[in-house]
């Protein structure tokens, strides 16, 4: 027990003789002073005046809390440790030339301040070149192992760490630099030049050498800044580099000259200065050395130091690929083009004439310089708008025009997506739009264009829209009651700005119109056509009106069906629909009631017209949709019909003629004969009975096929010589008797052509009659004429 509670004193003993190390032993010294060198010893602040530094220049020694040398000289301190109790100051004055920081070993492990007081003539400037060392500016509250301090004219100029891109400071009439050195570490003997330079205006300058790399460097304006005091920078900016800066904080004092506010003064070489309050985005992206200035203004009165002048800014510089374009936009033309980044957050860099944007306008007319950095060409979109305008109806009535936008610049950055085309035509007049690459698609807002290109209709003032439309449709023109419409084509997946050359629409002025609005369609059997009234899905403007001229190939008729309608209520007039055909003039479907449309079907070109009252209670509006059908259908299936059953009677005729040929072959040949010169169809009809089959029974065994002849008897000599040649047989007992007039009139066509395509000739055979066979006298050979 008592071994470990005398281990615990020895412990407690040793941390208090620790504690306090400068209260106990002693030190010595021995201090080699330069000459013109003053070397201070102070007692740091906050500690503790039991440590006494003593001065032995005799036998007597003198013993104080702080002395001066200014030569050699042997210390002794009264404590073990005093560089835990004193502090060392080593100036130089009346510094003019080179400084060389030399190191006193001895006074080592104090913390060690050297200070060089600058003392240029009357008529000169210091300059102080840190090249070998290089500084950064920090603020006031911050801290590193080796820190410059610099005051002029007893002004805190700023606070320093080596190893940084500022290479000299200038100072005008009497300054001081200082060297902070902690306690135990060796002093960076790091060379200064110093020499004299023409006499200065402002209270400092700094030439500050940026690095050949991205790079973020912070300055200070001094503190407790001086009435009307100006500190400079000049900035040495590599090549291809370009800067940005960027106020972090600021404050301003009450000037007794309100408009002689504290400002941030930039010049480039070759330019004109550029002065920015402190409140304003500061030059950004800007090339080449530049200066800049901050000058105080006579202040009112005294002001606290958190009301002076105080400005903490950034210098960005970044390595950048520019473009540049220059040019003119013809003024006839009345074009407008914006440029406009689509991320603002991106790295590229819009600027036009030196000024930063993330949107630029470029109008005809003026001359216009743009620049581009880092910018990606799908970054950038283009903008076109262009005023076209016709005032006179000598200059431009009933005759079409291109919508084209010619593109001359070619060196403005960026993706064409979006062109404006303002059209303005005569008084009272109408503007007519047609496609010249095909007909256009009514395209509501909530479908796909599926196309390259979107055109959008609306009028000017008040900017209604008439409506969505693509390439490819049913649309064949579009007339508009007004005079001032604008047309807006977005591009939506391309990137060649040729196709803004070609045509997108045609345009003419016309005499005004009956109807606010008319479409001509011509609807296509591959799909249905959609159609919506104007600013679909909103209403109809009130007392407006609407037409569709829907135009069908005499083959086809079509289905009208009504998928979304809306009729608001009207106080006096309600709204209308109407459809009429074009050519019969007949009204299908009328209705100025409140009630639920019903599909249609339209068997040739129609009307459809709508019309909004004058004060609706709500929306007006319609979507129908148009479905074409082939109005030849059934009389084509009846054709079809009829011809299948004609083959069907055909091929029964044939089967027969093959049996009954099979027939005659076993009976005696018989002629058959035709008096009254009627063609018949056996086949068809069979031979005419002169009485009853039971009494006159005929057998017909052989016709003789070689006489049949492709055409007909078609002149009257034919005819008679027929007939002579059949007289002397008109007797016979078994001659076939005339077929009816009615039966050769079904049989026989008037149609010549019809004539050329039968076929006619004569039948020769013999006849008998059941039982025994007859005499030769009794036995006539027939002919007659068959046309099939």
């Amino acid at each position: 027990m008592r071994i470990w509670r005398f281990t615990c004193f020895s412990l407690l003993f040793g941390v208090f003789l620790l504690s306090v190390p400068e209260l106990t032993g002693s030190a010595e010294l021995k201090i080699a002073v330069e000459f013109g060198t003053t070397i201070r010893i102070n007692t740091s602040a906050g500690k503790t005046p039991q440590c006494k530094v003593c001065i032995r220049p005799n036998t007597q020694q003198l013993c104080q809390s702080s002395v001066v040398l200014r030569s050699d000289t042997l210390l002794d301190f009264s404590c073990s440790q005093p560089e835990n109790v004193f502090t060392v100051q080593i100036i130089r004055d009346n510094v003019i030339y080179n400084i060389e920081p030399k190191e006193h070993k001895a006074l080592q492990k104090f913390n060690r301040t050297f200070i060089w007081n600058l003392k240029p003539p009357a008529t000169k400037s210091l300059h102080l070149n840190f090249s070998r060392t290089g500084l950064r500016q920090i603020q006031p509250t911050d801290s590193c192992p080796d820190v410059y301090m610099l005051a002029v004219e007893n002004v805190s100029i700023g606070r320093f760490c080596q190893n940084g891109t500022i290479r000299q400071v200038d100072v005008r009439n009497a300054g001081k630099l200082s060297l902070e050195v902690s306690g135990g570490r060796a002093l960076d003997k790091k060379f200064i030049g110093v020499s004299l330079g023409r006499l200065i205006n402002s209270l400092a300058n700094f030439h500050v050498v940026l690095p050949e790399k991205s790079s973020t460097q912070d300055f200070f304006a001094p503190n407790a800044f001086p009435e009307n005091a100006e500190t400079m920078w000049y900035f040495t900016v590599p090549q291809t580099y370009y800067t940005d800066v960027h106020i972090l904080s600021y404050t301003v004092p009450t000037c007794l000259q309100p408009e002689n506010i504290p400002t941030m003064k930039y010049t480039w070489q070759g330019k004109e200065p550029l002065v920015k309050l402190m409140n304003v985005s500061q030059p950004s992206v800007e090339p080449g050395n530049f200066n800049l200035s901050i000058k105080n203004c006579k202040m009112s009165g005294p002001q606290p130091p958190s009301q002076g002048l105080m400005v903490h800014f950034q210098i960005t510089a970044i390595k950048r690929s520019k473009g540049q374009c220059e040019g003119d936009l013809p003024e006839k033309q009345v074009l407008q083009i914006h440029v406009k980044k689509k991320d603002p957050k991106s790295a590229c860099v819009l600027k036009l004439d030196s000024v930063r944007m993330d949107t630029i306008t470029i109008a005809s007319g003026n001359h216009f310089v743009l620049n581009s950095f880092d910018c990606n060409k799908d970054e950038v979109e283009l903008t076109v708008s262009q005023t076209i305008e016709c005032k006179e109806w000598r200059d431009c009535a009933s005759t079409s025009f291109p919508l084209t936008f010619n593109y001359e610049q070619q060196c403005i950055p960026g993706v064409l997506k979006t062109i404006i085309w303002l059209l303005h035509g005569p008084q009272n007049s109408a503007v007519e739009l047609q496609s010249p690459a095909g007909d256009l698609r009514y395209c509501p807002p909530e479908d796909k264009c599926n196309s390259i290109i979107l055109l959008n209709v609306s009028h000017v003032n008040p900017g209604i829209t008439l409506g969505q439309f693509c390439p490819k449709g049913t649309i064949q023109k579009i007339q508009i009651r007004e005079s001032k419409i604008a047309i807006t084509a977005s591009v939506t997946s391309f990137n060649d700005r040729n196709l803004a050359t070609k045509p997108v629409l045609t345009y003419s002025f016309t005499q005004d119109i009956s109807e606010h609005y008319i479409f001509t369609v011509a609807p296509k059997m591959d799909n249905p056509t959609v159609l919506a009234t104007p600013a679909w899905p909103s209403g109809m403007k009130a007392s407006s009106t609407v037409s569709w001229i829907v135009n069908l190939e005499p083959q086809f008729k079509s289905n009208l069906k009504f998928r979304n309608v809306s009729q608001p209520k009207c106080k006096e007039v309600h709204t209308n629909i109407a459809v009429q055909t074009i050519r019969s003039q007949t009204t299908l479907y009328s209705t100025k009631k409140d009630e639920k449309m019903k599909d249609l079907l339209v068997p040739e070109s129609f009307y459809l017209n709508m019309t909004n009252c004058k004060s609706p209670t709500g929306a007006f509006r319609a979507m129908m949709e148009i479905t074409l059908q082939n109005g030849t259908s059934k009389l084509l299936g009846i054709i079809l019909s009829i011809v299948g059953v004609v083959l069907v009677i055909v091929t029964a005729v044939g089967i027969w003629f093959v049996l009954r040929k099979k027939k005659r072959n076993k009976a005696p040949p018989v002629s058959v004969y035709n008096p009254g010169e009627h063609a018949f169809l056996p086949g068809l009809h069979g031979i005419p009975k002169a009485q009853e089959e039971e009494e006159d029974p005929h057998t017909y065994v052989y016709i003789d096929e070689t006489l049949i002849y492709s055409h007909l008897l078609k002149d009257d000599a034919e005819k008679e010589e027929y007939k002579e040649a059949t007289t002397d047989e008109s007797d016979a007992p078994l001659s076939a008797p005339a077929l009816p007039v009615r039966n050769a009139e079904n049989l026989v066509t008037k149609s010549n052509a019809l004539l050329d395509n039968e076929l006619c000739g004569y039948v020769q055979g013999q006849s008998t009659t059941s039982g025994s066979p007859k005499t030769s006298e009794e036995e006539g050979n027939y002919e007659t004429r068959l046309c099939v």
